[in-house]
């Protein structure tokens, strides 16, 4: 049995923390994962909502209470391992910020625009078989797909992961890529 040692115990009674001490703390600690990590290029694991932080502080701040998934007037977000994860299969986000101003915790006020991801072109593109078809490129809010001759490409500074170009290609040719984000 190991003896009880008071220098221990006067240590410990020394350092009381208040609750406001406390709170502080885990404030000061949350606006110093923001301020390192706002800046920093980043690649999402997921696509996430345009504002979201990276990874690690997305895995600090985000508390999973699906506010942003039911404030999502397209239906994209979905709460996925407690994590906002964006599904663009069946619709497109339109960046309007209603996810971001429902936040309580932070984690979606980063000064990221992008949803992290990028389209990539399937052979079955009918501009790369026919040449006839743009509808990506006009639906496209940034304008971020560009032809070289009849092959799409796109633009990843103007690209800002929205999706509407995939809703738009009328035989399903597009597929999303993770990207960095800067």
């Amino acid at each position: 049995m190991k003896e009880y040692n008071q220098s221990n115990h006067t240590l410990l009674s020394r350092r009381q923390v208040s609750r406001r001490g406390f709170i502080r703390s885990l404030v000061t600690r949350t606006h110093k994962i923001k301020r390192d990590m706002d800046d920093e290029p980043f690649t999402r694991i997921a696509p996430r909502p345009p504002t979201a932080f990276n990874e690690f502080a997305l895995d600090v701040l985000c508390d999973g209470c699906r506010k942003c998934e039911f404030a999502c007037p397209q239906q994209v977000i979905n709460i996925i391992s407690n994590k906002p994860e964006l599904n663009l299969d069946f619709n497109f986000c339109t960046h309007c910020g209603e996810c971001k101003s429902v936040c309580t915790t932070d984690a979606l006020s980063s000064n990221a625009t992008s949803t992290g991801v990028i389209p990539m072109f399937e052979n079955n593109c009918s501009r790369l078989i026919s040449g006839w078809c743009n509808n990506c490129s006009i639906q496209c809010p940034t304008q971020a797909i560009v032809f070289n001759g009849n092959q799409p490409k796109v633009v990843n500074e103007l690209c800002n992961g929205c999706g509407r170009c995939r809703m738009a290609c009328p035989v399903n040719a597009i597929t999303f890529s993770l990207a960095e984000i800067r």
